[in-house]
């Protein structure tokens, strides 16, 4: 018998560099309706539930291909918000624990920074099983996502198409 493997924590950012304002950038994202997997490949999100107000409450799930094969399927839900600038949002699913992004002015005319902060321990028992090993393979599985998101959205954000 095996003895209890540990949920292994990651603390993961990313600075996307995009040729929008925030205004613009924070209308993306913030979409209630979930659109990003029209912009983020890899990405597919089902279950998208707006709260009334279209803010607070409101979730989906989402399920990213990993580029080494893998899926991660996490359920997002807004639980902090300052409308225009940041968004928290609790994690829960394949990983768990929290996620923040904050849009802000990257102090040339009409581009923007989007920061994001994961601070997450993963769920998945291979994972954990694995994690002492591969985390720096996770990590930067993780950045390889983020990467095409932040290609995928300057792409929507110049020429309003979707990714492939």
């Amino acid at each position: 018998m095996l003895g209890q493997v540990h949920r292994r924590g990651y603390h993961l950012r990313s600075v996307w560099r995009l040729p929008a304002t925030p205004a613009r950038c924070w209308e993306v994202l913030a979409d209630p309706a979930m659109t990003w997997p029209t912009w983020w490949p890899r990405m597919s999100a089902r279950d998208v539930h707006v709260s009334p107000d279209g803010t607070l409450g409101s979730r989906a799930w989402l399920r990213f291909r990993s580029p080494l094969g893998y899926h991660l399927a996490v359920h997002l839900t807004v639980t902090g918000l300052e409308v225009g600038s940041s968004a928290t949002l609790r994690v829960t699913g394949d990983l768990e624990g929290r996620a923040h992004v904050q849009v802000e002015a990257d102090g040339t005319p009409g581009r923007s920074l989007v920061r994001v902060l994961w601070d997450v321990r993963t769920v998945r028992p291979w994972m954990n099983l694995t994690g002492p090993l591969l985390a720096p393979v996770f990590a930067r599985a993780h950045a390889h996502v983020m990467a095409a998101g932040e290609r995928g959205l300057t792409r929507h954000l110049t020429d309003g198409h979707p990714s492939a």
